[in-house]
């Protein structure tokens, strides 16, 4: 299965650092300059992860990834920052649903192996959450089947 990655940074150099990193990778990778073209890019495209810069003009990449949370509960969020506080890494993983919170610059090999594993268990909800789909239909079936 191919997935999605959207790459948000206000800053190519780091857009380009992370295409690098992840070219090898059997990914679709879209980028986005600011948060509202990210937003775009999620209106028109099925993305299945994000890796946002936190400090970015006009929307934090936090704030970002609350909205997308909220909007699609299935995209996983990973955020890079060059200025690391606790309050940030604990609003964006309480809030953005984070799955996990990066410095800059960060270990490509640490980078590249979490969106995997992050991926990985993004797959196994959505297939646990259809086994269950099918596990209800099944006992509906059965229990209709037990009252002819």
């Amino acid at each position: 299965m191919t997935h999605t990655v959207l790459l948000v940074d206000d800053e190519p150099n780091i857009i380009a650092g992370l295409i690098r990193v992840l070219h090898k990778e059997a990914y679709t990778l879209l980028t986005a300059n600011t948060a509202e073209e990210a937003a775009q890019v999620l209106d028109e495209k099925k993305v299945d992860l994000i890796v946002s810069d936190e400090e970015m003009p006009g929307m934090s990449g936090t704030e970002f990834l609350a909205h997308v949370a909220r909007e699609y509960p299935d995209i996983v969020g990973i955020v890079l920052t060059g200025h690391p506080t606790l309050p940030t890494a604990l609003r964006a993983i309480n809030d953005g649903n984070v799955y996990q919170f990066f410095t800059k610059p960060c270990n490509e090999i640490d980078l590249a192996v979490t969106i995997r594993r992050a991926l990985e268990q993004k797959d196994l909800k959505v297939k646990s959450r259809e086994l269950l789909e099918v596990t209800k239909r099944q006992s509906v079936l059965i229990e209709e089947a037990r009252m002819l």
